[in-house]
Parts: C-alpha cells; sequence; structure tokens
C-alpha cells in the first residue's frame, strides 16, 4: 500500500507542507520590520498573505522614530 495514491490526499499533504513553509518564511520581514520599530504581529500577517511584497516593504521602510 502506498500513502498519497490518491490525488486529494497529495493536494493535502502539499497543501499542507506550503502553509508551513510560508509561515516559517513570514517571520523574516516581521522580524525586519520589527527590528525597525514596527509590530511584529501584524507584518506577520501581511508577510503570511503578501509574502513578496511584504519582503520588499520591509526592507525599504525606514526606522520609527521614538518621541
Amino acid at each position: 500500500m502506498m500513502i498519497g495514491t490518491n490525488l486529494y490526499t497529495a493536494i493535502g499533504l502539499f497543501g499542507a507542507c506550503g502553509l508551513m513553509l510560508l509561515g516559517l518564511f513570514s517571520t523574516y520581514p516581521a522580524v525586519k520590520a520589527y527590528e525597525k520599530g514596527r509590530s511584529f504581529i501584524k507584518w506577520y500577517l501581511f508577510s503570511f498573505a503578501l509574502f513578496p511584497v511584504a519582503l520588499i516593504a520591509s526592507f525599504l521602510i525606514k526606522k520609527k522614530q521614538s518621541q
């Protein structure tokens, strides 16, 4: 018996692995934004939804001025 002989099983396994990798990769833009004084949670959710845009934006934002 082979695991993953069903198409739905394969889609589910690859989908779950893809979501886990996206969750892992989404931490990088969030950490970069947090180092610049932004909210980690907001940037994590932003990068989870739109990873390429968030990655570029995290490098382009300026450091937040403390008042």
